[in-house]
């Protein structure tokens, strides 16, 4: 294991996750990415769902030779709104020049912005703080092929969905590891911008226990299909609350243990609606369904 990929693994024990826990979660995402992604990438998606902060220069590096990012990507036709974590690979058709605002606080910040196409439409792509420092360069210019990793979507000006990069995403310029037949296909993108991708008010459960192992926002409506006591192999006791979100593309099981099940419990009754945030999927070893986890950071609003 490499020094960096060392120093996250004692992080995440470090914040009170058991070494036989952590082991046991590395397995299931070793099947559950089937074998496209290293050890050392999983270690690095555990911490994200964890609240651990996985980023440093040199993990950057070995984060490039983890992941095959053509597994990953999608094109921009699938964005819709509330997407984290995005990975695009496009041609830039027009860019913009940084520029300095002045926040409430009084502090100065940096932004700037490119127009970013595929062959299935084109984005808007705004850049915050030092990752404005890319656009500065003189290899950063209309035409250039970039992946973005990292990027979050948001409704941005006229209703139109822009992807955000902030300190945790970045951009790769001119990236080595696509192939000829993508190349060729990015390079013969018309130069006139795409129409923009309009606005997707709503993500489906469906869609999201489908493409993603770590879900950043759930709506729907509850069913409290059990709250127990239960004794763990050390003696200690705990509590779990089983509840099913339903929206009208499928249901879900969503797992609460601890303290936070004996609080959720307080707020819910069945029929209502609700927005659970920062969820954990995972196929049930039994059934073979995705289920979803409460975090550390999860909460949950009644509406």
């Amino acid at each position: 294991m490499s020094s960096s990929m060392e120093e996250l693994y004692q992080k995440l024990l470090a914040s009170g996750i058991s070494e036989q826990q952590l082991e046991q979660e590395v397995e299931r995402k070793v099947k559950e990415f089937g074998g496209f992604m290293t050890k050392q990438g999983i270690l690095f998606i555990i911490a994200k769902e964890h609240g651990v902060n996985p980023y440093n220069e040199a993990f950057y590096k070995e984060l490039d030779e983890m992941i095959d990012y053509d597994e990953v990507s999608i094109t921009i036709e699938e964005v819709k709104e509330q997407m984290t974590n995005i990975v695009l690979l496009g041609k830039i058709i027009s860019c913009s020049k940084p520029y300095e605002f002045t926040r409430k606080d009084s502090s100065v910040g940096k932004v700037s912005s490119f127009t970013l196409a595929d062959w299935t439409g084109s984005i808007k792509i705004v850049l915050w703080e030092e990752n404005t420092q890319l656009v500065e360069s003189e290899f950063f210019r209309e035409g250039q092929i970039v992946r973005v990793i990292g990027g979050y979507s948001k409704k941005g000006e006229n209703d139109s969905l822009e992807i955000h990069i902030g300190k945790k995403g970045r951009l790769i310029l001119a990236p080595q590891d696509i192939s000829n037949k993508l190349r060729d296909r990015l390079i013969t993108i018309n130069e006139t911008p795409i129409p923009e991708k309009p606005i997707v008010s709503k993500f489906q459960i469906r869609d999201l226990i489908e493409k993603y192992s770590f879900i950043k926002k759930l709506q729907g409506e509850i069913e409290i299909e059990e709250f127990k006591e239960i004794t763990k192999k050390s003696g200690d006791k705990t509590f779990l609350l089983k509840l099913l979100v339903s929206d009208e593309s499928t249901t879900v099981h969503v797992n609460i243990w601890g303290m936070d099940a004996v609080e959720s419990l307080k707020l819910l009754e069945n029929g209502c609606s609700i927005i659970i945030t920062n969820l954990t999927a995972r196929k049930n070893s039994y059934t073979q369904e995705k289920e979803l986890f409460f975090t550390a950071k999860s909460s949950i609003q009644v509406l």
